[in-house]
């Protein structure tokens, strides 16, 4: 079942769309995020929401434990501050 990692923290889409290309740049094939999305809240700016799609629970859960994942995400909350996380299974997905 597809998965996707919701996060939201206090940044700039600039700053967040760097970080993106920092861990990709870093982790290359190690990864098993399949597609990152960028989001600003149009009615708070400087809250960013950052989507992350994996094949699974499962490849989420292996990549958050690998040692690259663990370095980037303490980078990164140094840098924003309290990231707040939510773990959505897609139930399904419905082109409208």
């Amino acid at each position: 079942m597809r998965f996707y990692q919701v996060m939201e923290f206090r940044s700039t889409a600039e700053e967040a769309i760097a970080g993106i290309h920092e861990y990709k740049a870093s982790m290359g094939d190690q990864t098993t995020a399949r597609r990152a999305t960028v989001c600003v809240d149009r009615d708070d700016p400087g809250l960013v929401v950052q989507i992350v799609e994996f094949d699974s629970y499962e490849e989420a859960m292996a990549n958050s434990e690998h040692e690259g994942t663990q370095e980037a995400a303490a980078e990164e909350a140094a840098k924003v501050g309290d990231i707040t996380f939510r773990n959505l299974d897609v139930v399904e997905v419905i082109d409208v």
